[in-house]
């Protein structure tokens, strides 16, 4: 159930300082809301890592399986919104495209946002990495806007349109041959180099006004208490560049997906799975 606006209330005056404060929380809730929209990656099966590039013969064994995923966000210790994602993977022989919908709701106070997103993304086995040919989203709220984005062949520039803006991205660093992704294939970058036990990596994402690079880093196993599922031995991974504050937990009894996502600060919202499901072809 979500907060009753007199939960939520109460629990912000418990705080102190109101306007001090809550500012802060928000635009906690609200970054970690984006970020949780979008991380939720790849589908493969493999309960071992795989080393080196894969084929496209090899990616398919992993199982690209049509996949549902159900998350919740809580703050202050009430639920305060949810987001359901989809993958659906081409339906032809050895595909490596798969389309990504998601929609979600935020309600905290006054702050009521919705999200949608669908998105494009593709595994290249000759350059062992995915791509994002387009996305496209909506959110409503504190918030709002519209955005597609079109991402060249080989990853490194886009064209964005901004609700009726239209502006021109390049990977900002010359040197830098990583693609620019959306958060969806963003997160499907990350696992299969989780996958393929790398512990350390530069990504890149275009964002809605710019280009932000992650470094990521795999912090090492920890076991998590998770409500439905109990004690999970967990892959923990961080961001160590300036988005320093994510954490990530990936749970290989899980497909190897996300199950639960923070920012490493006081006052921090928590994203938990709380319903995952697959099939696959025979």
């Amino acid at each position: 159930m979500m907060m009753t606006e007199q939960t939520k209330l109460t629990k912000l005056s418990n705080l102190g300082n109101f306007t001090h404060k809550t500012f802060p929380l928000l635009k906690a809730l609200t970054q970690l809301t984006l970020l949780s929209f979008y991380l939720f990656g790849f589908t493969a099966q493999s309960q071992t890592n795989v080393s080196g590039p894969l084929t496209a013969e090899a990616f398919s064994e992993l199982h690209q399986c049509d996949k549902k995923f159900e998350y919740d966000v809580y703050f202050l210790g009430g639920k305060v919104g949810y987001l359901h994602r989809k993958i659906k993977w081409d339906n032809s022989a050895a595909a490596t495209k798969a389309t990504v919908t998601s929609y979600g709701e935020v309600s905290f106070l006054w702050l009521d946002s919705t999200y949608q997103q669908q998105s494009t993304m593709q595994y290249l086995p000759q350059n062992n990495h995915f791509l994002t040919p387009s996305f496209s989203q909506k959110l409503t709220g504190i918030k709002s806007r519209e955005m597609k984005a079109d991402i060249s062949s080989n990853g490194l520039s886009s064209t964005v349109t901004l609700d009726a803006d239209v502006s021109h991205y390049q990977q900002k660093d010359e040197n830098n041959n990583n693609p620019l992704y959306d958060l969806d294939t963003l997160g499907a970058q990350i696992r299969l180099n989780l996958l393929q036990g790398k512990t350390r990596f530069t990504l890149s994402r275009q964002a809605s006004s710019k280009v932000e690079s992650y470094q990521f880093e795999v912090a090492g196993s920890e076991v998590i208490h998770h409500e439905k599922w109990g004690e999970l031995t967990t892959s923990k991974v961080v961001e160590v560049g300036e988005h320093e504050n994510i954490v990530l937990w990936f749970s290989s009894k899980h497909d190897h997906q996300l199950v639960k996502a923070e920012l490493d600060m006081i006052f921090s919202p928590v994203v938990w799975l709380s319903h995952f499901s697959k099939q696959c072809d025979s």
